[in-house]
């Protein structure tokens, strides 16, 4: 979508992979300023907590930067700090559960699983993120998230990328079905899901933009680069995002 000479915006994404991966496509390249990962609506409002980063380790320095982000709660600052023109959120990152750590929550995201926190806040507590306490804390979270983005980036410039679980998969020619347990799962990830995009819409107004998935339309990717999952979908209903973010970007 650039054009030489036009300013092209600039995109923040609080959300996944299933977003990010989108901007690597020719028609958004180099509109992505800010992405924000592993990490759950209702830790990002929660109150910072204490992590010493030179006693942290993780191979992947993304993915450590990612952790001090959730502990330290500085998702809203950034976001000040870039002022970007649109903001997409999806709620992928919602599949993990959480960890309450004195009065605050955190991730427990497969980045902190896979870090070495050399014994910090050993005593942490474990919050099912698909619990009933789980899911009434992210309804408590989301109309404070919605409130603190939208004072930096306004509800007609924020896409809701509605991504949820698809329980069939593309094989080569061939559709299958995921196992029954699996399929079982992308069913309860997208009950929780739905209620949590409904909240945030109920809180974002009209005025805010959606895409979506339709499970059962949609497709995952056995040949998918981050191996096979109901959330890392086929090429087909990438092409059919960034199409439509690319029209949403020109048009307003």
């Amino acid at each position: 979508m650039s054009t030489a000479g036009v300013e092209l915006p600039k995109v923040a994404i609080f959300g996944s992979c299933v977003t990010r991966d989108l901007f690597e496509d020719d028609a958004l390249d180099g509109l992505l300023s800010s992405y924000t990962a592993r990490c759950s609506v209702i830790s990002t409002v929660a109150a910072p907590v204490a992590l010493d980063p030179d006693r942290l380790a993780h191979p992947s320095p993304w993915q450590r930067r990612a952790i001090i982000a959730d502990f330290h709660k500085t998702f809203f600052s950034e976001l000040e700090a870039q002022r970007p023109d649109w903001l997409v959120i999806d709620l992928i990152d919602e599949r993990f559960d959480l960890l309450r750590i004195a009065e605050s929550l955190v991730t427990n995201s497969s980045a902190l699983q896979g870090a070495d926190t050399q014994g910090q806040h050993s005593g942490a507590e474990l919050v099912r993120r698909s619990s009933h306490e789980g899911r009434e804390l992210f309804l408590g979270a989301a109309e404070e998230f919605v409130a603190r983005v939208t004072q930096i980036v306004p509800a007609q410039r924020i896409v809701l990328h509605r991504a949820l679980w698809c329980p069939r998969y593309r094989a080569g020619d061939a559709i299958r079905c995921f196992e029954e347990r699996r399929a079982e799962m992308c069913s309860r990830q997208n009950e929780m899901l739905g209620e949590g995009y409904d909240a945030l819409r109920r809180s974002l107004g009209t005025d805010a933009v959606e895409i979506a998935v339709d499970p059962d339309v949609h497709l995952a990717d056995e040949q998918h680069r981050w191996e096979l999952e109901p959330f890392h979908y086929e090429p087909r209903y990438n092409r059919f995002a960034v199409e439509r973010l690319t029209e949403v970007f020109e048009r307003r």
